[in-house]
C-alpha cells in the first residue's frame, strides 16, 4: 500500500465536507430548537391557560411516550420498509400541522385538555417514527465507521445547542406573548426543518426488507438482533429504568416550580437554558473522553449523573440559589443522558446491520419510553396524594436505579466501543456480503 493510500485510510474525509450530513445537522438543530420551546410552553399552557391539576398534568405527560408503548414496534417495522429520508420529511410536516392546532384553538378560546392530549399522542407518534428513521439514516450519510462516534456527537451537540437557546426563548415568549404563541414557534420550526431536509437529501436507499415478510417475523428478527448485543441491552435497560421515574418528574416539575417555588415562566426558561449546557458538554467531550478513558466506566459515571432530578425538591434558599441548584441538577442529568445515548448509538450502528436498525431502535424505545405513560400517571398521582415535593423526592431516588445495570455490564466488558473502521460485527459483515 502506498504512503498516499495509507494517509487516506488514516484520515477520513471531514464531516463538514459532507453536504447532506451538514444540511441534516442544521435541520435537526432547527426542529429541536422549536421542540425545546414546546417542552416548556405546552405544560405552561396547561397550567396557566387551563389551570390543570397534578393528576391532569400526569395524563398530559403520559401522552408523549404512549406511542412508544402502543405503536413503537410497528413503527420500527415501517422504518425498515420505507425510504427513511422521505418518512422523516413527512413526519416534520405532520408535527408542524398538529402542534399548530394548539395556538389556533387557544386563539379562538376553544382549547381543551383533551385536544392537547390528542396532539401530544399523535405528534409523539410522528416524533417516534422520525427518531427511529434518524438513527438508521445517519450511517447512510456517514459511511465511514470511524466517523460514527464523531457524527453522533455532532448531532447530539446540535440538539443541545438548540436546547440551550430554546427554553430561554420559550420563557420569554410565554412571559411576553403567552404560552400558545410559544407553541406556534415549534410548529414553524418543523416546517423550516422539512425544507432544509429537502435541500440536503442524499440518495434515499430502497429498504432491504421484503414487503411480503410477515410483521411477526420482522419483529422477532429485531428482538433477536437487539438481544445479541449485551452492551446495547445494558445501556437501554439502564436508561429505561430512570426514564420511568423521569416521566413522573416531568409531570410535577412545572407545577412545583410555579406553585411551590413561585418561579416565573422566564425564570423556568432560564433554568432550562442553563441546564441544557449539560448535553452540549456531552456532545463535545464524548469522543475525546471515550478515546482517552474508554466507554465502560465513563458510562457508569453517566448513569450516576441521571440522579440529577433528586436536586429539584431540595432546592431552597434565595431565588438565585434555587435556580442554581435546579439548573445544576438538570445540567448533570443532561450530561449523563446524552453521554449514554451517544455511546449506545455508536455501539448500535457499528454492530447491527443497517436494515435492522429501525426495528432494533423500536425495541429500545419500547423498553425506555414504553413505561413512560405509567411513569407520568404515577408521578401525577404521587403529587396529588402526597404533595409535589414528596412525589419529586421519591421519583428522584428512582432515577438512580439504572446504575447497577451499567456497573455489571462494565465489569463484564460489554461496554467497549471502537471508533475505528477495521472492527465489524457479524451482522455488518453479513450485510456487506449480501450487498
Amino acid at each position: 500500500m502506498s504512503e498516499q493510500q495509507t494517509t487516506e485510510v488514516a484520515k477520513p474525509k471531514s464531516l463538514w465536507r459532507n453536504r447532506p450530513f451538514v444540511m441534516f445537522w442544521v435541520a435537526q438543530a432547527m426542529s429541536n430548537m422549536g421542540t425545546q420551546v414546546s417542552e416548556l410552553a405546552i405544560p405552561l399552557t396547561a397550567v396557566i391557560v387551563l389551570s390543570a391539576t397534578p393528576a391532569e398534568m400526569g395524563i398530559l405527560t403520559a401522552m408523549e411516550p404512549l406511542p412508544s408503548l402502543v405503536l413503537g414496534l410497528f413503527l420500527g417495522v415501517l422504518v425498515d420498509r420505507v425510504r427513511r429520508a422521505r418518512l422523516m420529511f413527512w413526519c416534520n410536516i405532520g408535527q408542524a400541522v398538529l402542534i399548530g392546532t394548539i395556538p389556533l384553538a387557544a386563539m379562538f378560546g376553544v382549547l381543551t385538555l383533551a385536544q392537547m392530549c390528542i396532539v401530544m399522542f399523535t405528534a409523539g407518534g410522528l416524533a417516534l417514527a422520525y427518531a427511529l428513521a434518524h438513527t438508521a439514516y445517519i450511517p447512510v450519510l456517514v459511511t465511514d465507521n470511524r466517523q460514527l462516534t464523531t457524527a453522533n456527537g455532532v448531532v447530539a451537540l446540535s440538539d443541545s445547542v438548540a436546547a440551550v437557546a430554546g427554553p430561554g426563548v420559550a420563557g420569554v415568549l410565554v412571559q411576553v406573548l403567552t404560552a400558545p404563541i410559544a407553541v406556534a414557534v415549534d410548529a414553524a420550526s418543523f416546517l423550516v426543518a422539512a425544507v432544509l431536509q429537502l435541500f440536503g437529501r442524499r440518495t434515499d436507499p430502497k429498504p432491504a426488507v421484503e414487503h411480503n415478510e410477515r410483521i411477526g417475523a420482522s419483529l422477532r428478527e429485531g428482538f433477536r438482533a437487539f438481544a445479541r448485543h449485551k452492551g446495547v441491552v445494558a445501556l437501554t435497560v439502564a436508561k429505561g429504568v430512570p426514564d420511568f421515574f423521569h416521566w413522573g418528574v416531568l409531570a410535577l416539575y412545572v407545577l412545583y416550580a410555579v406553585r411551590e417555588l413561585h418561579l416565573s415562566p422566564a425564570t423556568i426558561g432560564l433554568i432550562a437554558m442553563v441546564a441544557s449546557l449539560g448535553p452540549v458538554v456531552a456532545g463535545l467531550v464524548v469522543a475525546p473522553v471515550s478515546r482517552r478513558f474508554g466507554t465502560a466506566w465513563t458510562s457508569v459515571i453517566g448513569a450516576v449523573l441521571l440522579g440529577g432530578n433528586l436536586l429539584i425538591p431540595f432546592a431552597t434558599g434565595p431565588t438565585w440559589m434555587v435556580i442554581a441548584i435546579i439548573a445544576f441538577g438538570q445540567f448533570i442529568l443532561g450530561l449523563g443522558v446524552v453521554y449514554l445515548i451517544i455511546v449506545r448509538q455508536t455501539m448500535l450502528q457499528q454492530s447491527v446491520a443497517h436494515h435492522l436498525l429501525g426495528r432494533v431502535g423500536a425495541v429500545m424505545r419500547l423498553i425506555e419510553w414504553g413505561p413512560g405513560p405509567v411513569g407520568g400517571l404515577v408521578g401525577g398521582l404521587l403529587g396529588q396524594v402526597y404533595g409535589l415535593r414528596t412525589g419529586l423526592i421519591v421519583l428522584g431516588i428512582g432515577c438512580l436505579l439504572g446504575v447497577p445495570w451499567v456497573v455489571i455490564a462494565a465489569v463484564r466488558g460489554h461496554l467497549d466501543v471502537t471508533d475505528t473502521g477495521d472492527v465489524a460485527s457479524a451482522d455488518v459483515k453479513d450485510e456487506k456480503h449480501q450487498t
